[in-house]
């Protein structure tokens, strides 16, 4: 099953989108809204990943999508 990323409240410093760290801790480091271009250098690199990661499930499991 493709992962789907929330995206739609920001993203996390640690490459998490703000969505998943507040559901898993109650809530997150960084206020709603961060773009990856907000995040430091290590947070950016693994948002980038993890998005990439979603788009290539996604372009080969399009029924999923």
């Amino acid at each position: 099953m493709a992962e789907q990323l929330d995206t739609s409240k920001g993203w996390c410093c640690d490459g998490r989108t703000w969505k998943e760290h507040a559901d898993k801790d109650g809530d997150c480091c960084q206020p709603q809204g961060k773009q990856i271009s907000d995040l430091p250098p290590e947070g950016q690199k693994k948002a980038r990943e993890r998005q990439a990661q979603a788009g290539a499930k996604v372009a080969t499991n399009p029924d999923q999508a």
